[in-house]
């Protein structure tokens, strides 16, 4: 009997690791300077960015170029923990929040970049900073749109 129930244990525990989500995943995130028709001292993007393990300092992204990290994520419940925030800098002043979080690995926030989850874009236009969504359209096809998420502000 207990040689039987060893065996259901075994197996019961197999069942349940197999269901759990994967505890690492492969995160993907872009910033992109899309700033175009001023001066280039105008249009040039800073910004500083870190995770919870590292502080990558501060960058600037001339226009038409961008800035790509991969990294790999925890996703396992109760260590959810891998974001990455960063502050901005233009020429047209800095994003609303003094902190924006760009990647998170909790799941609402990953639903926000689309259905490729693990990876997020952001994107500096003229009016704003955006967060650039992937989406299936009609023919499954993967395309992208916009979100404005931020107007540029002077804090000065």
């Amino acid at each position: 009997m207990a040689r039987n129930q060893g065996l259901w244990f075994f197996v019961a525990a197999v069942v349940a690791v197999a269901l759990l989500p994967a505890p690492t995943m492969a995160g993907r995130l872009e910033l992109r300077n899309e700033i175009e028709g001023v001066v280039l001292r105008k249009a040039k993007l800073s910004m500083r960015c870190w995770s919870n393990e590292d502080d990558l300092g501060w960058d600037v992204i001339k226009p038409m170029e961008s800035r790509l990290w991969k990294f790999t994520t925890m996703n396992m419940w109760p260590f959810q923990k891998t974001e990455f925030r960063c502050q901005f800098r233009s020429g047209f002043g800095t994003t609303n929040q003094e902190v924006v979080t760009v990647f998170s690995v909790k799941s609402g926030f990953r639903k926000e970049c689309g259905f490729l989850g693990d990876e997020c874009t952001w994107v500096a236009k003229r009016d704003g900073f955006y967060l650039r969504k992937a989406i299936r359209d009609k023919d499954a096809t993967k395309t992208f749109v916009d979100i404005l998420k931020s107007k540029w502000v002077w804090k000065w």
